[in-house]
């Protein structure tokens, strides 16, 4: 009778195990959906960006002078400092886009990559390659 208690506790315990890593996976999976779409909104984003740089770049082009008050007009040196403080704000939200897509991604990378995915494997190897040395080792000595 004392068995089938043990036997049960047993049971209990690795079930309590099997409930906290199915909630840890769980965890996981709802962080990697998260980054994932935070990463694609990113990049959309980023190339939102790159597209109204270029935009920009074509528009300053193809303007040259903006109207001032006075003589009626600016010259163009005025009118690239009206252009590069939109294309300067521009580059550093992309620059700021760019850092949040490396701390996405390395998060990605390390909670698909954690020591706790490779423990068992790990293991395992350990395991079974020492014991193909051992029976390495008994298999030369019987030959010779």
């Amino acid at each position: 009778m004392t068995t089938e208690i043990s036997d049960w506790s047993d049971l209990e315990a690795e079930l309590q195990e099997t409930k906290a890593l199915l909630e840890e996976v769980e965890q996981r999976f709802l962080q990697v959906r998260r980054d994932v779409l935070l990463q694609q909104e990113l990049k959309t984003e980023r190339e939102q960006i790159r597209s109204q740089i270029d935009n920009n770049n074509s528009h300053k082009s193809k303007l040259g002078r903006i109207p001032d008050h006075k003589h009626g007009r600016v010259p163009a040196n005025n009118a690239n400092n009206y252009a590069n403080t939109s294309k300067d704000e521009l580059l550093k939200q992309l620059q700021e886009i760019g850092d949040r897509l490396e701390q996405v991604e390395a998060n990605l990378e390390s909670r698909l990559l954690s020591w706790s995915s490779f423990r068992e494997p790990f293991w395992q190897i350990v395991r079974f390659g020492g014991l193909g040395i051992i029976i390495g080792i008994v298999l030369r000595s019987c030959a010779s």
